[in-house]
């Protein structure tokens, strides 16, 4: 039992950091550059195009599927809202504001995620791009634009507030917020409230973070034998 409440704990929050030890420019130069042959460098700046170029894609498929999950959760809150189910079963319509909040902060969050990746690459590129096409895509020809990925992040921080606000407004229109029609402890609510506020700390705080330390590996080999 103690093992099991441990690992709940150890998903909601982690106090572990990150262990990277910094890398100069000069460092950079002398690992990925210096001494090597413009062939093996080219590989590498391939590479990383690659990446950053795999990395733009996957941002907006996460981006299209995040945004199926809200359109789906604000179409089934607006239609328990018309409904008769609201006035049996009003917890119905909290525990979809709690869906789209759930999801409206991971897509946030996964945004915010995906961009650090996409400039990871997109750095990779800066550094190696002058030893085989020059300075090609750092010059660019507006100096001032606006960022896709950024606005795409500011809509999906506008949608949670929105999400937010939907469960403020629940909450004013039942003012037996915690407790169903016979005055007792709505067990419905508080779950789903405590369970939202958890999933949300372990984005936050806990599962949720991208930490790089130190990567402990195990491999284990599978049997295999043939037929005789």
């Amino acid at each position: 039992m103690k093992e099991i409440l441990k690992s709940f704990w150890v998903f909601f929050y982690s106090k572990d950091e990150s262990k990277m030890d910094f890398l100069s420019e000069e460092e950079y130069i002398q690992i990925f550059i210096k001494g090597r042959k413009k062939e093996e460098i080219e590989t590498t700046y391939n590479k990383a195009w690659e990446a950053k170029n795999f990395e733009i894609d996957n941002y907006w498929k996460r981006a299209n599927y995040f945004w199926a999950f809200q359109v789906a959760s604000f179409a089934g809150y607006f239609s328990v809202l018309s409904s008769k189910s609201y006035t049996d079963s009003p917890q119905v319509l909290y525990f979809l504001v709690c869906i789209g909040c759930i999801t409206s902060l991971a897509w946030t969050f996964t945004n915010k995620g995906s961009k650090t990746w996409q400039r990871h690459w997109e750095i990779h590129v800066d550094m190696l791009e002058n030893e085989i096409t020059g300075p090609l895509y750092k010059v660019i020809t507006d100096p001032k634009t606006f960022s896709v990925s950024k606005i795409n992040e500011i809509v999906s921080r506008f949608i949670f507030v929105i999400w937010i606000i939907l469960a403020i407004k629940y909450y004013t229109d039942h003012s037996t917020f915690l407790y169903n029609k016979t005055s007792e402890i709505d067990y419905q609510i508080w779950l789903s409230t405590l369970t939202t506020i958890y999933f949300i700390g372990a984005m936050i705080f806990g599962y949720g973070r991208g930490r790089f330390g130190n990567r402990r590996v195990k491999f284990y080999k599978r049997k295999f034998s043939t037929l005789n």
